[in-house]
């Protein structure tokens, strides 16, 4: 039996060749307007996973970088303020040796507590630093002040203290390794915080209240009012808290007035108590310093890894996904030469019949 093939199915075979012809041209065409040889999933499956796989740790790559630029930028902001800090607690450590020596005028003791407490200024605003939008030394309470000073001189600390676990803030710099970029204020500078007593000129006591708008009012201890004036007031410290070179500072401040007021033995004793103050306050400072100092260089090297790793991903991804010219040149002439080859033979073909052989 002689199988016979119609007009029909010859016209059919010759469509479909030269519409694949077109469609092998075309998507050639598209990798070399693009660049890329996966216009679409089916043209390497394989390739196109990989692809996909491989832009996923490029973007995580990213996001680590820029978590490690932001770490980086803010520690060192952070050194420089302790740095800065140490500057400052060297330069009142070596002026309370000196008063030490009880070679101090009353003028000379006057300008130095002058000079202190404008430095206990100073670190206070040290301490109110704020990068990023974030307070420093806050801890964990990064969007309020950490540091007051409030009318009765306490130096309170409202950051997450450091025995709190929750004060630290973290970045994650690589896949499931994270970085502490924080440290707390009263860990760095300390605080100071005491509670006073009040008479008034004839020695009756006379209690300090403050009012639910937060106003402060004055009475005495049978609840009549104190009508006198508040700077007339004298004031006892019954008890103090204090650590770190804020409390080092502000017990030196208070140990010259007392000099000045006449208590010399007392005041002596306090003001030489502070001098292990400042040098276990150095101590803190330079521990956290050299911390974070590690802290800095590990991060140095994973910005580098992190190159590296782009590098190598980004050559892979360009194995993967971008078209090899030449060879795509070739190609696509190729598909343009059998295009135009099929267009031929139909349109020759199509033009014949039966009729053409009777």
């Amino acid at each position: 039996m002689v199988n016979r093939i119609s007009t029909s199915g010859k016209y059919s075979q010759l469509v479909a060749d030269m519409q694949r012809n077109l469609m092998n041209y075309n998507r050639i065409s598209k990798q070399l307007a693009s660049g890329s040889r996966l216009t679409s999933i089916t043209d390497d499956p394989i390739a196109t996973v990989n692809v996909l796989n491989t832009n996923r740790q490029l973007g995580q790559i990213d996001t680590f970088s820029k978590n490690v630029e932001l770490a980086t930028t803010e520690l060192s902001a952070l050194d420089d303020l302790m740095e800065l800090a140490t500057g400052y607690l060297s330069t009142v450590w070596d002026k309370a040796i000196q008063a030490n020596n009880q070679t101090y005028s009353n003028t000379s003791l006057e300008a130095l507590k002058v000079e202190v407490d404008e430095t206990i200024k100073t670190m206070v605003d040290l301490a109110n630093t704020e990068y990023n939008d974030n307070y420093i030394f806050g801890g964990a309470n990064t969007k309020i002040h950490p540091y007051e000073i409030d009318d009765n001189g306490n130096i309170i600390y409202h950051g997450t203290p450091h025995d709190n676990p929750d004060y630290i803030r973290q970045t994650e710099v690589s896949d499931g390794v994270f970085e502490v970029i924080n440290t707390t204020g009263d860990r760095v500078f300390g605080y100071y915080e005491a509670t006073f007593e009040y008479a008034d000129a004839d020695g009756k006591k006379v209690i300090e209240n403050v009012d639910a708008d937060g106003k402060k009012t004055y009475t005495y201890e049978d609840g009549t009012d104190y009508t006198g004036k508040v700077e007339d007031l004298k004031a006892t410290i019954v008890d103090e808290k204090y650590s770190g070179v804020l409390g080092a500072m502000k017990l030196l401040s208070n140990s010259i007035q007392m000099v000045l007021d006449g208590d010399t033995e007392a005041g002596y004793k306090q003001m030489n108590s502070t001098l292990d103050m400042f040098k276990n306050s150095l101590t803190d400072i330079t521990e956290e310093q050299t911390k974070f100092g590690g802290v800095y260089n590990r991060l140095e090297m994973t910005t580098s890894t992190l190159e590296t790793s782009n590098d190598n991903l980004t050559a892979y991804l360009s194995s993967q996904k971008d078209v090899d010219l030449p060879t795509a040149i070739s190609n696509w002439l190729q598909a343009q030469y059998a295009y135009q080859a099929s267009l031929q033979v139909s349109s020759a073909s199509m033009g014949m019949s039966l009729l053409n052989y009777l």
